[in-house]
């Protein structure tokens, strides 16, 4: 059951991503100019999420291969649409001119990093707890 899960959480975790990046066209906050970067920070917060909710999740709904599917891609969609409604939309990029705005620059830069390290967080504490219902 280990791999035909993690198949289902892969390509979902795809769809959903290019649906977002490219289909709809969201950009991560901190790398507003790139739609690699945009879509590589949805694959992987969409993967953990569907796969921890899933092995975690009462199964239900059709099976494929034993594993039931429903449930991993509702997740994934509720996740989708929570960050939509979360992340803000895109601004202009351009250079600082006045002190006030390099001051808002600078904060911005320690907010993303502040969240860069709370990613990491959620995504290790997620994977471990993929991992450890497997165990259980």
């Amino acid at each position: 059951m280990f791999w035909i899960d993690l198949i289902f959480v892969l390509f979902f975790a795809l769809l959903l991503s290019s649906i977002l990046s490219w289909g709809v066209g969201w950009r991560h906050p901190a790398r507003r100019d790139t739609v690699g970067a945009s879509f590589f920070f949805l694959f992987l917060i969409l993967l953990v999420v569907m796969w921890a909710g899933g092995a975690w999740m009462e199964p239900w709904g059709p099976l494929a291969y034993g594993t039931p599917w429903l449930g991993l891609l509702l997740i994934g969609v509720f996740i989708s649409l929570l960050i939509l409604a979360v992340v803000t939309p895109v601004r202009p990029v351009r250079g600082p001119r006045t002190p006030a705005e390099q001051e808002e620059v600078r904060e911005e830069i320690e907010t993303a990093t502040a969240f860069g390290v709370f990613f990491w967080i959620v995504i290790v504490g997620l994977l471990i707890a993929a991992l450890i219902s497997y165990l259980v």
